[in-house]
């Protein structure tokens, strides 16, 4: 059944940290990563595919370390439904050798599990021992609207031969030796699953590692600290179902604020509905109130929405300024920023959620009152601003003064000037950022423009740069139609989601994204011969791979090489060519002029802009031989 014996030599490479002044304790999440790694190792398992991702970058170091003892092969995969197949073809080969051993997916959490379901399908119905390992977040963020969270153990059920569900901080709650064994123990009952070892039935299996920051040696505490307790309630509070805003009648307040006469803040996030971002304006306007809107919530625009609003909250200025806050209205799905994070986790604010669906964002825990609201549907500025002024005084809501408001446009223009190339002489040989945020920032000025596409925005890096630098709209216009998938934040499908804008809507449809979500969902340009071409126009900002690792810890606690390979992962592709294989028109323009020049036309049929960022493009950095012929 298990190969022990043999391979204990190979699992003590990762070998858990005792509990000792002369061995510092690694951060459990650290810690019981390498305790399933060398479990894995034990167990025969020598073949590992692993997907780039943050949730799974404890995993990610503890395997390299592995493989670069030579103790397994590392094959590093940015699509996780061929990585899936890779790791099928492995234990294929076992098989085709008269060998029972599984190999092993790796993945970060959300969307990228459910991309292994055709692969993990196939496995049950051949019988192949194909072992899961899907990266979680702790218990307590599932249902809270926590970023890339969502309920992974149910996602691949009926095709697994077993689930393993390992909680956070074993190493914290059991000590290093015991959390080992017990990760040993059900990482050894997850392969006989699979291997079918004493149920005759391979197949595949699950290990859902759940993991609590830091994710590495030297990261950083987490943003949010969990709640000291339950939320707070109040005993008075009705019990009857709270008014929908916007009633004509019968309303009333939800509950009394505690936080007397002190301004607030509102939060848009992501939604799918323009009235709920059309509702989320006028309730700032009304109030008087900074509007911290991300670029998918529908309420960027007018005189409140601001700019670099996370930068703000992320500086002493900006924290002063958010102290003096003692209400919170919350909008749609706002997941984009840390430092906005830590506001709604804050205790000492009045915390109002309002809400089209039956669930809500409240990853801390804090909110003192849940208000749904009417979602679908659209809203004139003046029904907009009459629900608002309603709602505002149903809750005991009071406007504040025109200082409130300048203090935080004050803030923002203090902040040093962002590297933001507004001429049109910027190319692609200029900084990466500058590079990048020119043309994402170009793409967002066109959307501003009457009769713009619908714009479909990535939604890992290119969202975050939009949500820093996007210029709201004006006070009389609109918040651009801008649509993102983030409710659990994957690139996967983006391509896709675009096609599918088009097909639904009759408008065309602008996409912005990097070059890894672009390659994600490639295949998606291809067609039919008899089908119709989308308009749909993709920009790519090719900046060599996940730029957004490059902003979090473990760019700085990960060796270069090692940095490079497992999360940033630059692929081999050419996107050009492989963009005009599938029958796109494809533009490469060399400055930011030539860019604005096409996105002055209008979208007709595929194309593809390639913007490359100097310096950081693949295709820059290969050299003649064996990956490319000149």
């Amino acid at each position: 059944m298990n190969r022990r014996g043999k391979e204990t030599g190979r699992s003590r490479i990762l070998a858990p940290v005792t509990d000792s002044p002369e061995c510092p304790q690694l951060p459990p999440a650290v810690a019981d990563a390498r305790s399933l790694v060398a479990a894995l190792l034990a167990e025969g398992v020598h073949e590992v595919v692993l997907c780039p991702g943050s949730r799974s970058a404890p995993l990610a170091d503890a395997l390299a370390d592995a493989a670069d003892a030579g103790a397994l092969r590392l094959r590093v995969v940015l699509d996780e439904r061929s990585a899936g197949f890779i790791a099928l073809g492995a234990a294929r080969a076992h098989a085709l050798n008269g060998d029972s051993r599984c190999a092993a997916v790796v993945t970060t959490s959300g969307t990228a599990v459910a991309n292994l379901h055709p692969a993990v399908s196939e496995a049950d119905a051949a019988g192949i021992p194909l072992l899961v390992i899907s990266a979680d977040r702790p218990h307590e963020l599932v249902g809270t609207g926590a970023s890339q969270t969502t309920e992974q153990t149910g996602l691949l059920a009926p095709a697994l031969r077993l689930t393993v569900d390992l909680p956070a901080d074993l190493s914290a709650d059991l000590g290093s030796a015991a959390a080992h064994t017990a990760i040993a123990g059900q990482a050894r009952r997850a392969v006989a699953a699979a291997t079918g070892a004493l149920s005759r039935d391979p197949g595949p299996a699950q290990i859902n590692a759940r993991f609590r920051p830091p994710l590495t040696t030297k990261g950083a505490a987490p943003a949010v600290p969990p709640p000291s307790g339950p939320p707070a309630t109040d005993a008075a509070a009705p019990t009857a179902p709270l008014p929908r805003a916007g009633a004509q009648s019968g309303e009333r307040p939800a509950r009394g604020s505690t936080q007397g006469g002190r301004p607030g803040v509102v939060v848009a996030g992501d939604t799918a509905h323009p009235a709920v971002g059309a509702l989320a304006r006028a309730l700032a306007e009304h109030l008087n109130w900074p509007l911290l809107a991300e670029p998918t919530s529908q309420a960027r625009s007018g005189p409140q929405a601001l700019t670099r609003y996370a930068e703000l909250l992320g500086t002493r200025p900006g924290r002063e300024l958010a102290g003096r806050a003692g209400h919170l209205v919350v909008v749609g799905h706002p997941s984009l920023s840390r430092s906005v994070t830590a506001l709604l986790g804050r205790d000492d604010l009045d915390v109002t959620v309002l809400t089209e669906r039956a669930r809500w964002t409240d990853v801390s825990g804090r909110a003192h009152r849940v208000i749904p609201i009417d979602g679908p549907g659209h809203l004139s500025p003046d029904d907009a601003h009459h629900r608002a002024t309603r709602l505002a005084g149903s809750l005991g809501l009071r406007p504040a003064d025109a200082t409130w408001s300048a203090a935080w446009r004050q803030a923002i223009a203090d902040l040093p000037e962002p590297d933001l190339p507004g001429s049109a002489d910027i190319s692609a040989d200029a900084s990466a950022d500058a590079s990048a945020d020119a043309a994402v920032t170009a793409v967002w000025e066109a959307s501003l423009l009457p009769g713009a596409p619908t714009l479909l925005v990535g939604s890992s890096m290119t969202v975050r740069r939009l949500d820093r630098l996007a210029r709201p709209g004006g006070p009389g216009h609109a918040a651009p139609r801008a649509v993102a998938n983030r409710g659990l934040a994957g690139i996967d499908g983006t391509i896709a989601t675009g096609i599918g804008l088009w097909m639904a809507s009759g408008r065309p449809v602008r996409a912005v994204m990097g070059d890894l979500a672009f390659l994600h969902d490639a295949m998606s340009m291809g067609r039919g011969l008899h089908e119709e071409e989308a308009d749909l126009q993709v920009i790519v900002v090719d900046d060599g791979g996940g730029t957004i690792f490059s902003h979090l810890e473990y760019a700085h606690t990960t060796a270069s090489g090692r940095f490079e390979r497992l999360f940033a992962a630059p692929q081999c592709a050419s996107i050009s060519t492989l963009a005009s294989a599938l029958g796109a028109r494809v533009h490469t323009p060399e400055d930011a002029a030539a860019l604005q020049a096409l996105l002055a036309e209008p979208v007709d049929g595929m194309s593809v802009i390639l913007w490359r960022v100097g310096g950081s493009s693949m295709g820059a950095r290969l050299t003649p031989g064996r990956h490319e012929q000149r």
